[in-house]
């Protein structure tokens, strides 16, 4: 089935709506005990998943939903480019933080592998990618919708005006350098998928902020961080050139 691109975006970003608050909205309804933090949190990624898998299936068949997410090549190249730059994050938590007393393995999972692989999918694969790749959004919009509703939802972290707000500027920020590096590395979103488990890891594994601001010694190395990967990817692209291009900040007219 064909359809044209408005209906497509629009597709895109009711599931999306859907399955961002579709289990608030059932919880306000039906009290859903549950036996385990593994069932809860499992609960939790089915909501963004299932409609993900759904749309995407529907819209470019279900054979095609792995590669439609990008999730199909580049597994060990996103596994060691974000290895290597995440690395100084990694070192300079351990030596300015100490192990996180609460640390448990449902927070481990929780926390780095489970909320870095699904905001990745259904951030970055679903909402961006599928507006900016397929509905032909220029990158500008596309990531700057994702942004801000991924910064929105972090900002319970804060715990006054400024500090809600910081978050929400680092988180939205970083989700369109997610968005950039995802492109930029032949659409490859296990790139921006290991970048965010390591990064999560830094900060949960070793107690060294109670949020995504930070303080100045972990902002510094996490600056560090986010400098090598732009270095890296823009030496990458150097014969082949950006992705990223003016012909396609606002609108995307090679959006297959």
């Amino acid at each position: 089935m064909r359809l044209n691109k408005t209906v497509i975006s629009a597709f895109i970003i009711v599931t999306f709506l859907i399955a961002m608050y579709g289990s608030r909205i059932l919880s306000g309804i039906i009290i859903i005990p549950f036996s385990s933090d593994y069932f809860k949190i499992a609960y939790f990624y089915t909501w963004w998943l299932a409609p993900v898998i759904i749309l995407t299936g529907f819209l470019f068949g279900f054979r095609n939903i792995t590669k439609e997410m990008c999730l199909t090549k580049g597994f060990f190249t996103g596994l060691v480019f974000s290895g290597i730059t995440v690395l100084p994050m990694l070192i300079s938590s351990a030596f300015a933080g100490k192990v996180n007393p609460d640390f448990s393995l449902s927070s481990l999972i929780h926390k780095t592998l489970a909320a870095g692989f699904m905001e990745e999918i259904f951030f970055r694969g679903f909402l961006f990618g599928l507006l900016f790749r397929k509905a032909g959004w220029g990158f500008i919009p596309a990531s700057i919708l994702g942004a801000l509703i991924f910064g929105l939802g972090h900002i319970y972290q804060g715990s006054s005006i400024a500090e809600i707000l910081a978050v929400f500027l680092i988180t939205a920020i970083g989700a369109v350098w997610f968005a950039w590096l995802f492109i930029e590395w032949n659409e490859n979103l296990w790139v921006p998928i290991f970048l965010h488990i390591f990064m999560n890891l830094s900060w949960v594994l070793f107690d060294v902020s109670s949020n995504a601001v930070g303080g100045i010694y972990t902002n510094i190395f996490r600056a560090v961080t986010i400098a090598s990967t732009i270095v890296i990817t823009i030496y990458f692209n150097k014969k082949s050139g950006l992705r990223i291009k003016k012909n396609n900040l606002l609108i995307n007219n090679n959006a297959a």
